[in-house]
């Protein structure tokens, strides 16, 4: 082998060296959201034995705006520090954009979690891992069709439904299984609200962390959470609930605040940042299998099959997805500076 081949052996391997971690973080950091999402669903499990939804949702929310904020001044502090003060990073925001972030707070803890936890008192889990999440990828893929925000591919005509059907069978694999009543009508029309307005969430919130700082923007959607469930915690909180409530409903809301909500909006939305909205909602598939997995490590509940081959499924589907690097419309600026760097490389 010649010297120079050697070098250009040399320099290509440094190349995937480099850039690999930085194109697979995104996707390492929303796995994990949803695995610490998938540990949620059993901590909230926990707690809904002894909170009220709201009130459950509106301390949580309440108790992580001091570390929210901290760190936002944080990180404005330390990053302004070194830079010239033409550079410095910026907490000014359009008036519109921040009435969008605050309205997505709100959508967020009263639309989302606070809705998911009532849905689930006249549904199941089992459904709710379906409508609530599932059809969420779908929902937010044809929003963005409508916005001419992607182009239909192969891909996601094979890697969505596959993913929906392997969903199904994993929940169907589960203890309480798949199954749609009368019974369960109220709460799954609101599991499928839901997915409905997370799609809309992905979408908002998508176009904010690219102008904005995230420290910035987490703070402010989780402020305006909290006082969308203030009016409950005032009128149901008491003394009395406080003192009588047991260890595991303390821990129940520190686990879904600190992890649950701080790491796990974290690591999501600055993902959310790099693979734009169709993709990012790609990885909720994971939250059945997640909390199968939590499940079984944390109750002692069984793994079946089922729920083997269907998170196997899930896994493959999203792969196929993923690999769809032309989602976004061929005249987006974007897209083009990808392509170009993909053709470089």
């Amino acid at each position: 082998m010649s010297i120079s081949a050697g070098w250009n052996i040399s320099r290509g391997l440094k190349r995937m060296i480099d850039n690999k971690p930085q194109s697979a973080l995104p996707h390492l950091a929303l796995v994990a959201s949803f695995m610490l999402w998938g540990i949620n669903i059993i901590s909230m499990k926990v707690g809904g034995r002894e909170w009220e939804p709201l009130v459950f949702n509106g301390l949580r929310y309440a108790s992580i705006l001091p570390v929210l904020w901290g760190y936002a001044l944080y990180y404005r502090y330390s990053a302004n520090r070194s830079r010239p003060a033409g550079e410095a990073v910026s907490y000014r925001m359009e008036r519109r954009d921040l009435w969008l972030v605050i309205g997505l707070g709100v959508l967020s803890a009263v639309g989302l979690e606070a809705m998911f936890s009532y849905a689930l008192q006249y549904s199941n889990a089992a459904n709710g891992a379906v409508l609530g999440r599932g059809f969420m990828p779908v929902i937010t893929v044809l929003f963005a069709l409508w916005l001419r925000e992607i182009r239909l591919t192969p891909r996601l005509l094979v890697g969505l439904p596959l993913a929906i059907c392997c969903v199904a069978i994993v929940v169907a694999g589960g203890s309480e299984g798949l199954h749609f009543t009368a019974e369960t009508l109220r709460g799954d029309v609101l599991l499928l609200l839901r997915s409905i307005l997370g799609a809309l969430y992905l979408i908002g919130m998508n176009r904010l962390v690219k102008k904005y700082p995230l420290p910035l923007l987490v703070a402010i959607e989780m402020t305006a959470g909290a006082a969308a469930l203030l009016p409950a915690v005032l009128i149901q909180v008491d003394a009395n609930m406080l003192t009588s409530m047991s260890a595991s409903g303390w821990i129940s809301l520190a686990y879904t605040a600190l992890f649950g909500t701080v790491l796990g909006f974290y690591a999501h939305n600055w993902s959310l940042g790099k693979l734009g909205p169709v993709k990012a909602s790609v990885y909720g598939f994971l939250l059945p299998v997640m909390a199968a997995i939590a499940g079984y490590v944390l109750l002692n509940e069984s793994l079946s099959a089922y729920q083997l081959i269907g998170g196997t499924g899930v896994l493959a589907a999203m792969y196929i997805v993923q690999r769809d690097r032309y989602q976004k419309r061929a005249g987006d600026p974007i897209s083009r500076s990808a392509a170009e760097h993909q053709h470089k490389g």
